[in-house]
């Protein structure tokens, strides 16, 4: 048998869902699932408990990124959809592209499933310790320099 959707993205009894960008090819998934489409006023003041968003691009992933990342509680689980290479989809998003905009706002990736032949969902996790840049060594040796 297989899994259904739901619990492929261990979806089980979180309140504040939001699952903003659906495609309607796979709308009927989620059709007994009580949702938000988009963040409101009620569900900021919430915290989301569970957001799958879809996106097909990094400029916009950033977009969603800066609306979603703060509304989400600290527990919450986070999943990104993207187009799968083969959906024939213009993306710059894909299993092995930088996902810097996610690391950057302070999250790791987790786990990737297959929500249909269109559209993969990689779930992201709070990173244990925020991810630090590397300084530019020409900084490195003026910092030393200056001790």
């Amino acid at each position: 048998m297989n899994q259904n959707l739901l619990e492929k993205l261990q979806l089980q009894e979180e309140r504040n869902v939001l699952i903003q960008g659906l495609p309607s090819s796979i709308e009927k998934q989620f059709i007994k699932l009580s949702f938000a489409k988009s963040i409101t006023p009620l569900l900021k003041s919430r915290k989301i408990d569970f957001a799958l968003v879809f996106a097909v691009n990094e400029n916009q992933l950033s977009a969603i990124i800066k609306d979603v990342v703060p509304c989400l509680r600290n527990e919450g689980k986070f999943w990104i959809a993207y187009p799968k290479s083969s959906s024939k989809i213009a993306t710059d998003l894909n299993r092995s592209c930088s996902w810097s905009c996610v690391m950057n706002a302070g999250f790791e990736g987790a786990t990737e499933v297959a929500l249909d032949h269109v559209w993969t969902a990689m779930r992201f996790d709070r990173a244990a310790a925020p991810v630090k840049q590397a300084a530019p060594k020409a900084k490195r040796r003026v910092a030393a320099m200056a001790d």
